[in-house]
């Protein structure tokens, strides 16, 4: 499989993911997959799946790649310097306060 796991936001766009049906072709790789998952075999299977070319899917990598993701959106967002006021009151604001927010 050729999915990277690191995210390169903010620097760039991440590329997306895309997944499709296995064809004929791939039916032995994905029975072996799925023989070594029924067997408690995780690792191996995700090694296993990880070795082969044009097969994506819900594996172990994906998941990995989204948390990366959320991860660097994270830091992004956290580093970002709010530009808006933030108002707190137990009261409904007044028409004047109101027409600026809208």
């Amino acid at each position: 499989m050729l999915l990277n796991p690191l995210s390169k936001y903010p620097d760039s766009v991440d590329p997306m993911i895309f997944f499709q049906d296995i064809n004929l072709t791939q039916v032995e790789a994905m029975d072996t997959y799925g023989r070594l998952i029924s067997q408690g075999s995780y690792k191996q299977a995700n090694d296993y799946i990880a070795g082969q070319d044009g097969i994506h899917g819900w594996f172990a990598d994906y998941f990995n790649a989204i948390e990366n993701r959320i991860y660097k959106l994270q830091e992004y967002l956290l580093s970002q310097e709010p530009d808006y006021l933030f108002l707190s009151s137990d009261t409904e604001p007044d028409a004047d306060i109101r027409a600026i927010w809208l």
